[in-house]
């Protein structure tokens, strides 16, 4: 479903509505894919997902699945809010910033169906939760915050389609690192040259 998302971004919101519905439809006709675990391997899995000692996670690289002491990444967790960059905010400031994203929505020449769209509904803050980085030696995590939920979700999810149509037409565009790196290696850097000069 995220995918389809991504694609209608550019679609108005009645042509975006017939594919969400069209999409929807498709997925409840198709069946389900079966089930590749043995019994054994269902209730090993259910054990471990119940187990409030345990926290299971994807790696942050590669196709692995990290299974570690929910004691231990809860330490980790908090030994990543110590770094400057985060400060304890005095109040929740979910509410102000729901109140000025709808505010900012009315003040727009945006149809009222899109205003109801992107606008913040049933919002919560952004949650933070980090990926264990299994290649580096103590198991560190990676930040992550998502915003889904957040007053601003809908919106910034919206505005990033409308930006991403102009951005990928731009020759100074990097689409993933497999881009950038095809770019590094079509560079040659002559000798003696100071590195502002390709």
């Amino acid at each position: 479903m995220t995918g389809v998302e991504k694609a209608i971004l550019s679609l108005s919101v009645e042509k975006a509505e017939e594919a969400r519905q069209e999409t929807v439809r498709i997925l409840k006709n198709s069946s389900r894919p079966t089930d590749n675990l043995k019994i054994s391997e269902r209730a090993a899995k259910k054990t471990l997902k119940d187990n409030a000692n345990l926290t299971i996670l994807p790696a942050d690289k590669g196709n692995a699945t990290v299974v570690l002491n929910t004691s231990d990444y809860k330490q980790k967790i908090s030994s990543l809010l110590q770094d400057p960059a985060y400060r304890k905010l005095t109040k929740d400031p979910t509410d102000s910033i729901k109140r000025k994203t709808t505010a900012l929505l009315k003040k727009s020449s945006l149809t009222e169906e899109a205003r109801q769209q992107l606008g913040p509904a049933g919002s919560r803050p952004p949650r933070l939760y980090g990926l264990p980085k299994i290649h580096k030696e103590g198991v560190p995590l990676r930040p992550i915050v998502s915003n889904i939920g957040a007053p601003t979700y809908q919106l910034s999810k919206h505005l990033s389609g409308l930006l991403n149509q102009h951005t990928e037409k731009t020759a100074h565009h990097v689409k993933n690192s497999f881009h950038f790196i095809r770019i590094l290696e079509s560079l040659k850097i002559e000798p003696g040259r100071s590195h502002g000069q390709l």
